[in-house]
């Protein structure tokens, strides 16, 4: 009977592509012995091998390696090292497993950090009278790669703006500065916007007749904000979508930031602990809010990107809680910002809780660590 060791190289080679799926399922097909470990190698040679099972967490980059980048996989709370030279010194923002990066010249691009696909877009400076310098040009994502669209939040007041794949300039669809928006999302075939001052959900059919027309859905409850500080830089929030079976639903997630008494208009900015999260559910069939305090075995994903949410069955992820990017500045004794801190952490919504799972300190603010969905 012929050895494992012994199979001829192109049987292994078919047998590595239906074996291993995932990235976790390099350690135990390469361990078998040398031919195995050979045929694990040939199957992702041209690539960054195949996606993790769960979520991970880009960090931020090094300044001394310009080639590679660094994921946190949260399945196994292990340090996966990538090939990645053409984000290097780029602002970058995430969706869906793909990268949108925007270079100093303003181009921007769609990289699929694993493959090393890169899809080019329209230069960001092609938005009409865009006053931000090109790191904070485009600040949200969503990637709709069936339609070959690209949804982003640009500019300030932050505004909605979309391109399809092909385009030579990016659309902007024009609001009022008090209609500022903190987060977009794509969901049951409508683009939902969340407003930063009057607290609107509004919806926009980029497929349809009238691309760039934003209709109100909803206002947020009046007691959205009851009992937490009023400053809008104590709070962030974040919109998705959530279909549970029975009810078609947009989660609204707000985050609550305890800050640091201010000692300069700079230290104003320093975050200290967080403070809590409040989730609402909107239903998009009866038209009523609820609050939500528990998720069940849903976990959701929060951050510089677009939001999401993931259903674990292996028991890996926990359940009912939110995974976020918290953001610390550091501060030069004289008052000057001279770097950043960013810590992932995961949120207990049954109790209130937080547990850290990985902190990086950066000299750069324009590339924050942001989750990569496994898609």
């Amino acid at each position: 009977m012929m050895e494992w060791s012994e199979l001829f190289p192109e049987v292994l080679d078919i047998i590595a592509r239906k074996c291993i799926t995932s990235y976790e399922d390099y350690p135990g097909f390469a361990g078998v012995c040398k031919s195995w470990r050979l045929a694990a190698a040939r199957t992702y040679r041209n690539s960054n091998g195949p996606p993790s099972r769960l979520p991970s967490f880009m960090l931020v980059d090094r300044s001394a390696d310009q080639e590679s980048r660094e994921l946190f996989l949260l399945s196994n709370k292990s340090i996966r090292k990538i090939r990645l030279p053409e984000v290097y010194g780029k602002a970058c923002r995430s969706s869906c497993g793909w990268l949108l990066t925007v270079g100093e010249d303003f181009s921007s691009q769609l990289i699929n950090p694993l493959s090393r696909e890169v899809i080019n877009l329209p230069k960001a400076d092609t938005f009409p009278d865009n006053p931000l310098e090109w790191a904070d040009t485009i600040s949200n994502v969503v990637l709709l790669m069936e339609s070959k669209m690209v949804l982003v939040i640009w500019g300030f007041p932050k505004k909605l703006g979309f391109c399809h794949i092909g385009d030579n300039k990016w659309t902007s669809v024009e609001q009022p500065f008090y209609k500022s928006i903190l987060d977009i999302t794509f969901y049951n075939g409508q683009v939902y916007t969340l407003n930063c001052f009057d607290k609107k959900i509004q919806a926009c059919n980029v497929n349809g007749k009238h691309p760039t027309a934003l209709v109100d859905i909803a206002t947020m409850p009046e007691d959205v904000y009851e009992g937490e500080p009023y400053d809008v830089g104590s709070r962030r929030a974040y919109i998705v979508g959530l279909d549970d079976g029975e009810r078609k639903q947009l989660l609204v997630i707000i985050r609550f930031r305890k800050l640091n008494k201010p000692k300069s208009f700079i230290r104003f900015f320093k975050l200290n602990k967080p403070k809590s999260f409040k989730v609402f559910a909107y239903d998009l069939e009866s038209g009523s809010w609820s609050k939500v305090k528990d998720f069940g075995k849903k976990t959701l994903f929060v951050g510089c990107g677009s939001s999401f949410w993931i259903e674990d069955t292996t028991g890996v992820i926990k359940g009912n809680g939110i995974y976020y990017i918290d953001t610390e500045y550091l501060n030069h004794p004289d008052g000057r910002v001279v770097g950043v801190r960013y810590t992932g952490i995961y949120y207990h919504m049954s109790n209130g809780t937080i547990e850290p799972h990985f902190t990086r300190e950066s000299r750069s603010h324009f590339t924050p660590p942001l989750w990569l969905q496994s898609m």
